[in-house]
């Protein structure tokens, strides 16, 4: 009964675990697609890696839905007791927690020269690119939703960020009313610059600052995954095993009925002939 118990407990928490696993891949599969819509901002300020982020986002949404189907292989396995699902489901996950090692290990090598191209992208789009807070152009309205949205005004040094680029070449104003702290005000009018006007903080590093921030939360939810994934690895391996053993009792308890039926057929066959034989001698010796 206790061993039962037990075998019940292990499916039942990897077909538990497998459904973790599937929302995870979903969850990676919409992360994806925010990627590839939803962060237009943030793709159009990166210049010549936008595709960088763009092919990210694909790989983000194969990767998710490759999860999604080997988590379903191994809930399919647990449910219906299959071992040859549970073996797919081993191998595949047993791939994807390598890749998911390697992976990390890569990100956090390159984390400095990420920022470090990022930092030359950003500088470059607003002094080449950024035409005011009326153009209608990507890279234009991106600017203007980050400096609105962060409280922040031109890329590193506020108003100097502006100078010989091709906004104020372009309108002969020093900064747009985007850096402005109240744009109604009116001493914003892209010339005047004085204390509590502009907002004093320029836009890189609050970008940066969200970018690691949201990098520590998708971080620890990678750290629970990766327990996830591997719990699930062990529960499959015991699952296997146990399977196996339950499937191997039930032909030894099903031999030994076999043999025991054919020893009785095989007795009541020496029997008979002994029966047999037996008359045929006391019929001689009447004769």
């Amino acid at each position: 009964m206790a061993g039962r118990r037990t075998y019940l407990c292990i499916k039942y928490s990897m077909v538990f675990s497998c459904a973790v696993i599937f929302l995870s891949g979903v969850m990676l599969i919409g992360l994806g697609s925010w990627m590839r819509y939803g962060a237009a901002t943030l793709v159009n300020l990166m210049g010549h890696y936008s595709m960088q982020l763009v092919n990210l986002s694909y790989i983000c949404i194969a990767m998710g839905s490759i999860l999604s189907f080997t988590s379903m292989m191994g809930c399919f396995g647990a449910g219906k007791e299959n071992r040859c699902f549970l073996t797919l489901f081993f191998m595949s996950m047993m791939i994807w927690v390598v890749a998911q090692v390697i992976g990390i290990l890569v990100v956090m090598a390159y984390s400095n020269s990420v920022e470090f191209m990022l930092f030359g992208e950003f500088k470059e789009s607003l002094e080449k690119f950024y035409l005011g807070e009326s153009a209608p152009d990507p890279i234009s309205t991106a600017w203007n939703v980050v400096m609105t949205k962060f409280k922040c005004c031109g890329f590193e040094n506020t108003t100097n960020d502006f100078v010989g680029s091709t906004f104020t070449q372009t309108t002969g104003l020093a900064y747009p009313k985007t850096c402005c702290a109240n744009k109604n005000s009116p001493s914003c009018d892209g010339t005047t610059i004085v204390p509590n006007l502009i907002h004093p903080q320029g836009c890189f590093d609050k970008v940066i600052a969200v970018i690691k921030s949201e990098s520590l939360i998708l971080g620890a939810a990678v750290g629970v995954m990766g327990v996830v994934e591997i719990g699930s690895l062990i529960l499959s391996i015991i699952l296997f095993i146990k399977l196996g053993s339950m499937h191997y009792e039930g032909r030894q308890r099903i031999r030994p009925e076999t043999s025991g039926e054919k020893l009785d057929i095989g007795e009541k066959l020496d029997i008979g002939e002994k029966l047999h034989i037996g008359e045929t001698d006391n019929m001689i010796k009447a004769t």
